[in-house]
């Protein structure tokens, strides 16, 4: 039986279908804001770079081009894809959380195995709390299923090493190195926006001299405006720094706790008691982020 769970026990497994909808839900949002960003700020740019010119007939198409960044700017706030991104992600965590919790017995899902009722009821009760404070929520839509999975209640009976090691292969690993993949790729980006931002004004600059001179009619440093107010804006919408920072702690706090939890005697007569503790600290350092996106979609209101 212990071999077999260790084996065979995956975190889809454990994760309800209201979990499936709203990750799904909030992974459309995302590529629907991005989608929508890029295509405003290219029309934008272009706009910009078509009215830099002095024919009078490319200052037709800029027009146009300033009509269909209006047109998609509208529908963005029509829509709000964003606002459907960050709320899906908030329900997902939120309900991924409260799965592990109880699959694995942590924190105060940590009675003995004969209290299982118990177990569900505090489940359902929390997952009734999340549900609540989304009922307005298009990430939440009625008669979405909520019950405890099958693999949850497998992994629940488990022995406690079983439960340990399925938990740190399955949650801590993979989620130290989602943090870690994603840092990385923030850092990058933020690189990259980072020589934008000193690259294009310093192109303005070395090309205001022939344009001072007089060498050329075509208005570049407009055009170089644009394309740095461009940047800068993409590089506020993906926040690369300020989540390259958050991806980097979460990754080392849950290294920490992974030692931890890998160093623990199992033998203890507190072993079950200290396992819910180590495992709520570690599902509060995933969490973190999921508190984020909920803060997020409370100021935009």
């Amino acid at each position: 039986m212990a071999a077999e769970s260790r084996r065979t026990v995956q975190e889809y497994e454990l994760l309800p279908e209201l979990f499936w909808v709203a990750d799904g839900v909030s992974l459309q949002g995302q590529q629907k804001t991005v989608v929508m960003s890029r295509l405003h700020l290219a029309l934008l740019t272009a706009a910009a770079v078509a009215g830099s010119a002095d024919q009078p007939w490319i200052a037709g198409v800029s027009a146009g081009l300033f009509f269909l960044a209006m047109c998609a700017s509208g529908l963005a706030n029509l829509h709000n894809p964003q606002g459907l991104w960050y709320e899906g992600r908030a329900v997902a965590e939120s309900v991924k959380t409260l799965a592990w919790k109880y699959a694995v017995r942590a924190d105060t899902y940590t009675p003995p195995p004969t209290a299982v009722e118990d177990a569900e009821s505090l489940y359902r009760l929390q997952l009734t709390g999340v549900l609540h404070a989304f009922r307005r929520s298009r990430a939440v839509p009625s008669g979405v299923r909520t019950d405890v999975t099958e693999g949850m209640q497998r992994l629940r009976g488990a022995p406690l090493a079983v439960r340990r090691d399925v938990y740190l292969r399955e949650r801590v690993q993979q989620q130290h190195d989602w943090y870690a993949s994603r840092a990385h790729r923030c850092e990058r980006a933020a690189r990259f926006t980072g020589f934008l931002s000193v690259a294009l004004p310093l192109l303005g600059v070395l090309l205001s001299v022939p344009r001072i001179e007089g060498d050329f009619s075509y208005d570049i440093l407009g055009a170089v405006a644009a394309l740095a107010a461009s940047s800068t804006a993409w590089a506020q919408l993906r926040q690369y720094r300020p989540l390259a920072a958050a991806y980097r702690v979460a990754a080392d706090e849950l290294e920490l706790i992974r030692a931890q939890l890998a160093a623990m005697d199992l033998s203890a007569p507190d072993a079950e008691e200290r396992w819910a503790r180590l495992a709520r600290d570690a599902e509060e350092a995933v969490s973190r982020e999921h508190t984020t996106w909920q803060a997020r979609r409370e100021v935009r209101g």
